[in-house]
């Protein structure tokens, strides 16, 4: 995670902002979470060594925030409600004496740049996180405020460009009052220039059918960083040593257990699901990190988990995480989806969690999958099902 935080903050260095995009369960959102932490506590950095003369260890230094200090930090999540008026500048109704007129509101994007004008803030940067940036309709979201996503157009940039704001009004070059979230008001100046220190971070699916997909004059505008499912992640969450997690053959498959076979089985679906869909339909590593290695006991003491609670627990996190993300994955392509779960080549000996479905009548010829919970069946067909899953 460190390295990919070290990415964003060279992107904010180099004036860019960041758009992390990967399949679901690649650690997208866990990160930019992180960085949120980090921007108040830094993590150690990757590079650099730090010796004290009076300990005989080196160690690393701490990570440098390359942007202005001290930093506000924003979170907000696009969906399909959210909309110009929340990050932007919206209008809403307000009594008075008069009559009922519509007040200006500014949303997260505007309130982040009067933040930096107001002399008195103690604030030299703000840093918006979005979470799931094409939930949303990000284009009408950001509106002709997307040019200010581009630093050249910013104060202090090679060609600053005042606000556009037409919906306000002005009078001896100060706008109408704007009210600010928190209770603050603001009046912005006549040719008000959008500041420098305003930093984006956000996330993106790029597989979410539900999604919008972002066009290419907003993605330009950030720098890209691919988070791809990860094994070695999966290893350390189940303590396990790489090096000793065998090639299952003919031979071995049978004494898997069952943090190597859930390792084993996302490595070949993923393999599978990249040469069949694409690698952007892949699974993320996230998906399998339900399934525990250790639990505390009642006297509050970490132990390793039973094996057999392992099987049953990675039979379950198939059954309500994995499987549903396979169909969604393989809808309308049956056939395909049962040469992933090898049902035509079945173990010879003992039963097998997934077959084709039957029927009474013998003119149908089925192409289907019987329908199967495999956390409810016998623990060794458990075993033998994942097991023979893996190759």
């Amino acid at each position: 995670m460190a390295d990919k935080i070290e990415d964003i903050l060279s992107s904010w260095s180099a004036g860019r902002n960041a758009l992390l995009y990967g399949p679901p369960a690649t650690g997208k959102t866990r990160l930019i979470s992180e960085l949120f932490d980090a921007l108040n506590t830094p993590p150690e950095s990757q590079r650099g060594i730090r010796f004290d003369p009076e300990d005989t260890e080196f160690s690393r230094p701490e990570q440098e925030i390359t942007i202005p200090q001290p930093i506000k930090v924003v979170w907000t999540t696009f969906h399909q409600s959210y909309g110009y008026e929340d990050f932007v500048l919206g209008l809403r109704p307000e009594i008075t004496r008069d009559g009922t007129r519509l007040q200006p509101w500014a949303g997260v994007f505007l309130d982040a740049a009067l933040e930096l004008s107001d002399p008195k803030s103690e604030y030299k940067s703000v840093v918006i996180f979005i979470d799931e940036i094409n939930r949303g309709n990000a284009a009408r979201i950001f509106g002709e405020f997307m040019t200010f996503l581009d630093f050249d157009y910013r104060d202090g940039g090679t060609v600053p460009l005042p606000l556009p704001l037409r919906q306000l009004t002005y009078e001896n070059g100060q706008s109408e009052k704007v009210c600010r979230p928190g209770g603050n008001t603001a009046m912005i100046p006549e040719g008000f220039t959008f500041p420098k220190h305003v930093y984006i971070v956000s996330t993106m699916n790029s597989v979410d059918r539900a999604a919008v997909p972002i066009d290419s004059a907003l993605a330009r505008r950030f720098d890209r960083i691919e988070m791809r499912p990860a094994l070695d992640v999966l290893a350390e969450h189940w303590n396990l040593d790489i090096t000793a997690i065998p090639t299952p053959t003919e031979d071995n498959w049978e004494s898997l257990g069952p943090f190597q076979t859930g390792y084993l089985i996302l490595d070949r679906l993923n393999v599978v699901i990249a040469s069949d869909l694409g690698p952007e339909f892949e699974l993320g590593h996230g998906l399998l990190t339900p399934v525990l290695a250790t639990k505390v006991n009642s006297d509050g003491v970490e132990e390793p988990v039973d094996a057999k609670d392992a099987w049953r627990s990675l039979a379950k996190t198939w059954d309500d995480v994995l499987f549903p993300q396979l169909e969604d994955r393989y809808s309308g392509r049956p056939d395909q989806l049962m040469d992933l779960l090898n049902v035509a080549t079945a173990p010879t000996d003992g039963e097998y969690a997934w077959k084709l479905r039957t029927s009474k009548s013998a003119t149908v010829n089925a192409r289907t999958l019987a329908p199967v919970r495999t956390s409810e069946l016998h623990i060794d067909v458990i075993k033998r099902s994942f097991r023979w899953l893996t190759r």
